[in-house]
């Protein structure tokens, strides 16, 4: 009986592991989608920089140089953003890999007692079976 109570331990703490594991996983999803928006804002601004510097007019052409330094100002803004959010990605990257190693350990674990549990029940009725034919 203490193998089906470690086996019913060994299938919870699966199922934990299972749930941390997507909790993980939609973090991780969250963090590299904010990640694409700040890269996506980036090269947008590019673009925009870009287009007014090939669209200004001699009126406008004075204040470009203020507009690029402003863009560029916020390009590097968006850029340590950018940097700081990699590594918050890498973490949580490296949590999840924690997370799966430990729980193939669990699954490998559990697959051991479920092992054990079947050789036990086969045991106790090949004994049952031995002790019917003897009576």
């Amino acid at each position: 009986m203490a193998l089906r109570d470690r086996m019913a331990a060994l299938k919870l703490i699966d199922r934990i592991k299972q749930h941390e594991m997507e909790t993980i996983g939609a973090d991780l999803a969250e963090r590299r989608a904010a990640e694409k928006d700040l890269s996506d804002q980036c090269a947008k601004l590019h673009e925009d920089a870009m287009r007014e510097a090939a669209d200004s007019t001699e009126d406008t052409r004075i204040f470009l140089p203020a507009y690029l330094n402003s863009v560029k100002l916020r390009q590097e803004d968006l850029a340590e953003r950018q940097a700081e959010a990699a590594k918050n990605t890498a973490a949580i990257e490296e949590e999840l890999f924690k997370a799966f190693r430990e729980a193939k350990t669990t699954e490998q674990v559990l697959q051991r007692v479920k092992t054990e549990v079947a050789l036990e029940e086969a045991r106790a009725t090949a004994s049952q079976m031995d002790d019917a034919g003897r009576a």
